[in-house]
């Protein structure tokens, strides 16, 4: 994936040089997830649901744990 991930100053994260249009809330959910209940939640900011989700998986990947699986993504107005 090209470009720099960063944190803004409320830790939401972000690629440098794509859009930050929206703010995206990705939750999570592990293996003890029962429905309606969710591991870890990300503040992404993003263009699109996709970018959301891009982003997401390569947090999840390199900061938190590898059983961790995007379970939903919320759009905040």
């Amino acid at each position: 994936m090209e470009g720099q991930f960063s944190r803004d100053q409320f830790g939401r994260h972000f690629v440098m040089g794509w859009s930050q249009r929206h703010c995206f809330t990705v939750l999570t959910k592990d293996e003890t997830c029962g429905r309606g209940e969710y591991a870890e939640e990300l503040d992404i900011l993003a263009g699109t649901v996709g970018e959301a989700k891009k982003i997401a998986r390569v947090i999840l990947d390199a900061d938190y744990e590898p059983g961790l699986r995007i379970s939903r993504v919320l759009v905040n107005w």
